[in-house]
């Protein structure tokens, strides 16, 4: 089962082992920001503490990290090697395990957190029902075989307007598509035909796209999701229904329907 925990995190229940899921921490955002001359003191051990208080309050015994764990794209700085390694190391003695399914953002990633970490693919693993990755690329097809796939990746934020100005709150989003349709669309990735052979894919299979867990890295506007390059392929291609989404608060409650946000948005 998955739960909100009224953050940027999920759990997912497997049997008697209880998980927490997290995406996008973007360690080391803070490097960015200062070279455009914003100073923001480092993260990680805020991050880091904020993880493990979660792990307490939820009872979770393993921590999921779905990618982006640090901010650089193409291999790490000694700024970069410090920053996660001293994140990991906080949190992994108050976890049994920590997993790591790599992003765009971690070139490097298995060897900066040897010793720290279990490495997994960046196409996804199997949580009992859960088919988790972080997102930025396509699944491998056993995700056909999972109730829901969730990712990060993406950033979801909403817009909200007051009397006091404009803010953005991170939002998680729930979609869904036909298993046949995911199914038809990764038979045309290369080298998947064969990994689909014989499969029959039927029903329909649930998307959650998580809001970021850092809090410092931007957010993507929930309109503007289908034109974003850096939204996930699953949520590109067409294949799940996006004015369909429902945008669900950090603690699960209903916001309303993507199409009728967009709506509304234009009608104002």
């Amino acid at each position: 089962m998955l739960r909100p925990t009224g953050r940027p995190a999920v759990t997912i229940d497997v049997g008697s082992t209880r998980y927490l899921v997290v995406a996008d921490l973007h360690v080391g955002y803070e490097l960015e920001l200062s070279s455009k001359g914003v100073r923001v003191p480092p993260h990680e051990e805020r991050i880091a503490n904020e993880l493990v208080r979660l792990g307490e309050e939820t009872g979770a015994q393993v921590l999921v990290l779905l990618g982006d764990v640090k901010h650089r794209v193409a291999g790490y700085s000694w700024r970069d090697a410090v920053g996660v390694r001293k994140l990991v190391g906080i949190v992994k003695a108050s976890f049994e395990e920590v997993l790591v399914l790599p992003g765009n953002h971690d070139g490097g990633i298995s060897e900066l957190l040897a010793g720290l970490a279990r490495i997994e693919d960046s196409r996804g693993i199997m949580l009992g029902d859960y088919w988790v990755m972080h997102g930025h690329t396509w699944p491998h097809p056993d995700c056909l075989s999972a109730r829901t796939v969730v990712i990060g990746h993406t950033h979801p934020t909403l817009r909200i307007r007051s009397e006091e100005g404009t803010v953005r709150a991170r939002v998680h989003l729930l979609m869904e598509a036909s298993r046949s349709r995911l199914a038809k669309e990764l038979t045309s990735r290369p080298g998947y035909a064969r990994l689909l052979e014989g499969r029959k894919p039927r029903g329909k299979l649930r998307l959650v796209v998580l809001a970021h867990f850092s809090p410092l890295a931007p957010g993507v506007d929930v309109q503007e999701l289908r034109g974003s390059p850096g939204t996930s392929p699953l949520i590109r291609s067409g294949v799940f229904d996006l004015a369909g989404a429902e945008v669900i608060t950090l603690d699960a409650q209903p916001i309303g329907r993507l199409g009728e946000i967009r709506a509304e948005a234009a009608e104002g």
